[in-house]
């Protein structure tokens, strides 16, 4: 005995997803904001880096006294581009997380910029000492800029224009009648 075929039988195919037509909601970061979620953190990494260079012994060997410089083109260089890539990016999603990780990878690119020191010697092996404290304090810096942002809707916006355009007509209807 052997096994029937199977018959193919007529389904209900799926509708494609699409997105939903019109403007979507916006995450909007001020220049407050960025300043708060770009500068505040880079200002203390420069800190904590010439803190760093002021503790006797530590800087014997003169390692950390160029850093100064090259983490300070990397706050420009590659801090004020990413910060803003990312808040354009990711514009539409309105979870927090999404950014504040946005934030931490531009930060963990601040790393590699030592190498531009050269990669001879210990300077490689300041890529993760530069890299995760400025990924952690970029991130932070983002988090605590979040009661700056605020969320553009612009359906909520027209909906809120036809309500009020409704209000008036009706009042000027109710003006008339009463007159």
């Amino acid at each position: 005995m052997t096994t029937p075929a199977p018959e193919k039988t007529p389904r209900r195919r799926r509708p494609r997803r699409r997105a939903a037509p019109g403007p979507r909601p916006r995450l909007r970061l001020g220049l407050l904001g960025w300043a708060v979620s770009w500068l505040l953190p880079t200002a203390i990494m420069g800190a904590a880096l010439l803190s760093l260079t002021l503790v006797p012994g530590l800087d014997a060997e003169g390692y950390l006294a160029p850093l100064i410089p090259l983490i300070g083109g990397a706050a420009v260089v590659v801090g004020i581009p990413g910060t803003l890539l990312i808040g354009w990016f990711y514009r539409h999603h309105l979870n927090p997380v999404v950014h504040v990780l946005g934030y931490v990878l531009v930060g963990l690119l601040h790393g590699p910029v030592v190498l531009l020191a050269g990669p001879q010697g210990l300077v490689p092996m300041l890529i993760p000492i530069v890299g995760f404290p400025a990924g952690i304090l970029l991130g932070a810096g983002r988090w605590i800029a979040q009661p700056l942002a605020r969320v553009e809707d612009p359906t909520a916006d027209e909906t809120a224009a036809e309500t009020d355009a409704e209000t008036t007509a009706r009042g000027d209807a109710d003006v008339r009648t009463d007159g």
